[in-house]
């Protein structure tokens, strides 16, 4: 288990520097065509959601929901495998995003705004080449609208965080002595997640950082690999029951069943 999360660990390192890198890196200085320039003639404004707090919203706040629920309630859960695929479903998220986003060039929605800012007359070096008069940074951060990062990163953290919700509620359990509400919440719970994820990807398109489709592969693209992550760490096994419900299995029984089956397995001496 130490082992594992030892490699779990500095995979998401290497990860979180690889996505650091490509960050910083300059995007692909993609053709304008001045025709299409109304697409891209939105103001330039503040993010609702500041870059900075991406990382607090999209990873730390799932990794401590996680962390904090009391493993009482069902105490088949893995927190140390549920940690390890948070980790790799943002780290794998943030290096493809940033990856797509460096290829493709996306023009952001207020790329005239950053380009020729205050008014200043739109000038052009050559044909599909703009003159820029503006901070050379706000620029080419103009250029790196496709996908949303900062929905393809909350979708990544939330939706895993939902599938460990519903879990830990055991969401999908036959169980008719509970009463109809009890169900609901659980429910309520387990979307709310994905709700917090939906609200930030709706924000970037009103600030106009970003157009609908950037949001809507950002959405995919974090939801993707978070169910990736699930389903390779599988923080709950399950196992055959005599009942229609089924068990999870906790790790030292799992541990318990391949012993008694490698033992199962070895040759017998003839008499």
């Amino acid at each position: 288990a130490r082992a594992a999360w030892a490699l779990d660990a500095g995979a998401f390192a290497l990860t979180a520097a690889l996505g650091a890198w490509l960050e910083i890196a300059e995007p692909n200085q993609k053709y304008i065509n001045p025709d299409l320039l109304w697409r891209y003639s939105y103001p330039h404004g503040e993010n609702s959601v500041p870059t900075v707090v991406v990382p607090l919203v999209a990873f730390v706040a799932p990794l401590i929901a996680m962390a904090a629920l009391p493993k009482k309630y069902n105490p088949n859960m893995r927190k140390d495998r549920a940690l390890g695929g948070l980790c790799a479903a943002i780290g794998l998220t943030w290096v493809v995003t940033c990856g797509i986003k460096n290829i493709v060039g996306g023009i952001r929605p207020d790329f005239v705004d950053r380009c020729w800012p205050d008014g200043a007359t739109q000038t052009w070096i050559s044909t599909g080449v703009p003159d820029c008069s503006g901070d050379n940074d706000t620029v080419q951060q103009g250029r790196r609208s496709f996908p949303s990062g900062h929905t393809s990163m909350s979708f990544a953290g939330f939706v895993y965080c939902s599938l460990y919700l519903a879990a830990w509620l055991r969401i999908g359990r036959d169980d008719h002595r509970r009463a109809s509400w009890h169900g609901i919440w659980r429910i309520c719970v387990v979307v709310a997640p994905v709700v917090a994820a939906t609200f930030i990807g709706l924000t970037r398109i009103r600030d106009y950082w970003h157009h609908w489709e950037d949001v809507t592969v950002g959405a995919l693209l974090g939801s993707a690999f978070a169910v990736l992550a699930w389903i390779h760490k599988k923080p709950f096994a399950r196992s055959r029951s005599d009942e229609s419900d089924y068990e999870l299995l906790s790790e030292e029984d799992e541990t318990r069943v391949r012993r008694n089956s490698s033992l199962l397995d070895m040759p017998t001496l003839s008499s």
